[in-house]
């Protein structure tokens, strides 16, 4: 814990050790309705801050709550229901090129756009700004991989962000690492963002592949994640609002809320539209997701090289289960003629060399999946390789080129901040206030939503 006096000395704006550069205009306006920094590891909060919290982490289905008063010296924690978690989750702040994790109390950046600085006017009394790499929050994988709070495969859930926006829009909360945007690479799971797509509003974002979404397309745009909700309300910066959207595995919809609404959307989007040639705009709040949300060890793998208009399929994929070793082909819209067959290879390497007897190989007239060996063990860094191809009058044609994907650990689950942004990782991103942000082990009613809006 901080004492009174390292307090105040660093709501002065000044370094325990050193003096820090002159504020700006705009960061100095900011900092005159924060909180002070005390407020960071024991705040005094009214009763109507508390009232909130307790709206908030007494809601049934509760995974982690984060409201960034709940903690120790060394990370804030989470509030939970135990009746469907049994642990809290670490948050600890961050900054892009450091290693280091951090709290409240030993965070040691004190530059204008590095500096701890909260805000007292949320709906939680302890808004934390988060200002792109320069300081963002995180929860490390190893603490939450395979559980509830891991937003993958097909679970129902809900993620609620109360924020005040202050700066360019970019993401709010998740687990979402874009990879350098290499349409074969990222992690990219679940996560909500705001501003993306010429919008001015909520979006939630899904990945079944943690890369590209529609890799076969080749128009500027393709290299980034495609498939998500958008609200269609706008908001202005410098307010409250929450921020909220869901994932319903059985009607395969992703929603985006604000204030607890969903207004509906429909919109075309141009990587979408190259690939499946719609006839007219397509909804966008909410999302039709049928596929599994992207895991390091299950995921969407699609082919490249082929389109609706020349070959009748817009999209070739394989869907990966590394546990299970199970490898299964799809096509879409599967209006390929009856007696057209496709082969699909698969290799496993590790530095450079395969790892399997013989490629795992199978053929679309004979069966549409193939199975590793069961005493095979996938590593974190080994490749998979596939192919597809065609058989046609002259024999195995391939179908585009030869995917390969690394086999990545899994992303922490970020505020403030989209890891893997390549050469922008400092300037790329958000600057906002986050007073809080709650994810839920199912998909809470739009009347739940709008009572923990919180909002005016």
């Amino acid at each position: 814990m901080m004492s009174m006096e390292q307090c105040n000395h660093r709501q002065r704006g000044r370094a325990l050790d050193a003096p820090i550069p002159a504020l700006s205009m705009a960061f100095f306006v900011c900092a005159l309705v924060c909180n002070t920094l005390c407020a960071a590891t024991q705040p005094e909060l009214s009763p109507a801050a508390v009232a909130n919290r307790d709206a908030v982490s007494e809601t049934k289905g509760l995974v982690a709550f984060w409201d960034f008063t709940h903690g120790d010296e060394h990370a804030w924690h989470s509030f939970f229901d135990s009746t469907v978690e049994t642990r809290s989750y670490p948050a600890y702040l961050r900054r892009i090129g450091d290693d280091g994790l951090y709290s409240s109390a030993t965070w040691p950046y004190q530059t204008p756009e590095s500096q701890l600085v909260f805000d007292a006017t949320g709906p939680f009394g302890n808004a934390v700004r988060f200002n792109r790499g320069h300081i963002y929050g995180a929860v490390e994988r190893a603490d939450f991989d395979r559980s509830l709070l891991d937003l993958t495969r097909k679970r129902p859930f809900t993620m609620i962000a109360w924020v005040r926006f202050v700066g360019p829009r970019h993401m709010v909360a998740g687990i979402w690492d874009e990879g350098g945007w290499d349409k074969y690479g990222g992690r990219r799971q679940f996560a909500i963002f705001a501003g993306l797509f010429g919008r001015r509003g909520v979006i939630a974002h899904i990945s079944a592949t943690g890369a590209a979404s529609f890799p076969q397309s080749t128009i500027e745009g393709s290299q980034y994640a495609r498939s998500r909700a958008i609200d269609g309300a706008p908001f202005e910066d410098h307010e409250w609002v929450a921020l909220a959207a869901t994932y319903e595995p059985e009607s395969r919809e992703v929603r985006a809320y604000l204030n607890g609404v969903c207004t509906p959307l429909a919109v075309t989007d141009p990587v979408a539209q190259d690939v499946y040639r719609f006839s007219e705009p397509q909804p966008a709040n909410p999302f039709l997701f049928p596929l599994p949300i992207y895991h390091p060890r299950a995921f969407v793998l699609k082919f490249n090289g082929y389109s609706l208009e020349k070959d009748g399929v817009s999209e070739h994929r394989l869907q990966l289960d590394l546990d299970s070793g199970r490898i299964a082909f799809e096509s879409e819209p599967g209006e390929r003629p009856t007696n057209t067959t496709y082969r699909i290879r698969v290799d496993l390497l590790r530095a450079g060399t395969s790892i399997l007897d013989t490629p795992l190989e199978f053929c679309t007239d004979q069966t549409s999946s193939g199975q590793l060996p069961a005493a095979l063990e996938v590593k974190q860094g080994d490749y998979i390789q596939a192919t597809l191809e065609l058989l046609n009058k002259t024999g195995w044609q391939p179908v585009g080129s030869r995917v390969q994907r690394e086999i990545l650990p899994g992303a922490p689950f970020t505020f403030g901040r989209a890891l893997g942004l390549g050469s922008e990782e400092l300037e790329h991103g958000s600057e906002l206030f986050i007073d809080g942000v709650a994810i839920f082990n199912r998909v809470l009613t739009e009347d739940e939503l709008k009572r923990l809006a919180l909002v005016p």
